[in-house]
């Protein structure tokens, strides 16, 4: 009977993606939705690629399954993945069947799926990775993502033994994932230790996971990634097998260590955050059994998607298009301090953070801004500020209280009239910062700041 429901369910998921593509529209969750409404266990019925990777964590996910999509594509590999629908059950679904044969059996080499936290229980029970990589795990929405501890459990629930785990050997976290997976290596980043440990902003892990002491560290970079000790009983962040050991700034390339031997790559793009991307992606390539060439083309031929990062010229104005989540504070910082490093003198930085899925009768959530460091915004490379949006005053409020001078920002409810507000006899350099859910906003603004800085508004 379940065979028959599973046949069912993926004639018809099938048949709503011949529609939605006929249609013109995103086939990407809908057909997956279709599929576990006839078939609850439908993933479980499908004949998967031979090798199956899953990345998770709660930054990073994204950039890294395109990351592993693109050097596989690159070398020969076909591949599955959802990177342009969801990642959630039914975007792997949708995914999955979007590459299967008319009996559920996969037609490509790989599957690269990027999973979300949440998902882990409904997603890995069926489809079990050969390799997991997890990038993080740290504090995220207070609505979606509750507390790291309860991260931790659902991923360490859902994942059977036999996977290789891939894991972030500077974040005590996810290092500690999953005991019951003996077969784990790990990747960090030794290139640029800070000079001195000073206590950040915020950490996400205090105490000791074993014996309940507090933890000490070595040095940290952000929140509690970096490298972490126990005095009582002697726990410590893991050895790494892949390992980050230089950043070359000015000739874009990054040194990696794999076991022991450095090679060098292409770096493209220099947020430390996006560094521990690209040192994990490689651990993960080498373990399938690629080769360092064949990592290293890839990496020359790749790019972060414009989606997240891009950058354009306006007549004499630079611009750089930065994605940051909105409610995720700990991605959001990381932009701020990423925004306040970029080597110009006089910069005015546009900020458009809402986030519209969570506005409802203009009432929603704003205490994430609280778990967000905004002191980077008071770097004094940073003129000026806009802050855009129906929560721009949210914004402003939390900044002043970082530490950033009134004085330097601008407010602008409508986000249409923003860049308007961008002065180009002042300034040269301008940075976007933008919401996940406000990419339409983001592209309006690159024609308007496009038409601005060549006079053609």
């Amino acid at each position: 009977m379940k065979k028959i429901r599973f046949f069912i369910a993926l004639m018809a998921a099938k048949l709503a993606r011949f529609l939605l593509k006929l249609l013109g529209r995103n086939a990407s969750y809908l057909p997956g939705e279709v599929a576990l409404k006839i078939s609850k266990d439908f993933l479980g019925h499908l004949k998967l690629p031979e090798t199956v990777i899953c990345v998770t964590g709660t930054n990073g996910k994204t950039t890294v399954s395109n990351l592993l999509t693109s050097i596989l594509a690159k070398n020969g590999y076909s591949v599955t993945n959802n990177s342009f629908g969801s990642n959630v059950q039914a975007g792997v679904a949708a995914a999955l069947l979007a590459d299967s044969n008319i009996f559920g059996k996969s037609k490509k080499d790989i599957a690269v799926l990027e999973v979300d936290e949440r998902s882990s229980l409904l997603v890995y029970p069926y489809i079990n990775p050969d390799y997991l990589v997890v990038n993080n795990i740290m504090r995220d929405s207070i609505k979606r993502n509750a507390h790291t501890g309860f991260i931790d459990y659902i991923i360490s629930s859902a994942l059977p033994e036999k996977t290789k785990l891939v894991l972030n050997g500077d974040d005590m976290i996810t290092s500690n994932l999953a005991p019951q997976c003996k077969n784990r290596t790990y990747f960090g980043l030794d290139a640029e230790k800070p000079e001195v440990s000073e206590k950040p902003f915020l950490s996400d892990i205090v105490y000791c996971p074993e014996c309940g002491a507090l933890l000490e560290s070595e040095y940290l970079r952000y929140n509690h990634i970096g490298r972490m000790y126990c005095p009582s009983c002697g726990k410590k962040s893991p050895e790494r097998d892949y390992l980050c050991t230089d950043v070359d700034r000015e000739n874009s390339t990054f040194t990696v260590s794999l076991k022991g031997k450095e090679h060098t790559f292409n770096l493209i793009n220099d947020n430390i955050v996006n560094i521990f991307n690209f040192t994990g992606a490689i651990a993960i390539l080498s373990e399938i059994g690629l080769s360092v060439s064949q990592i290293e083309k890839g990496f020359s031929q790749s790019e972060i998607v414009k989606s997240r990062f891009d950058t354009l010229k306006a007549g004499k104005l630079d611009v750089t298009f930065i994605m940051a989540k909105g409610q995720n504070p700990i991605a959001c910082a990381r932009c701020f301090s990423y925004a306040a490093s970029i080597q110009k003198e006089n910069k005015l930085l546009l900020i458009d953070i809402d986030d519209l899925h969570d506005n409802i009768n203009e009432s929603e959530s704003t205490c994430w801004l609280y778990d967000c460091d905004y002191s980077y915004l008071a770097d004094d490379s940073i003129s000026e500020i806009i802050f855009t949006g129906p929560r721009c005053r949210d914004q402003l409020l939390r900044a002043v209280l970082a530490g950033v001078d009134k004085n330097k920002i601008i407010l602008e409810p409508d986000v249409s009239k923003a860049v308007d507000l961008i002065d180009t006899e002042k300034y040269k350099d301008v940075i976007v910062l933008y919401e996940l859910y406000r990419q339409p906003d983001a592209d309006k603004m690159k024609i308007q700041i496009k038409n601005l800085g060549e006079g053609t508004k």
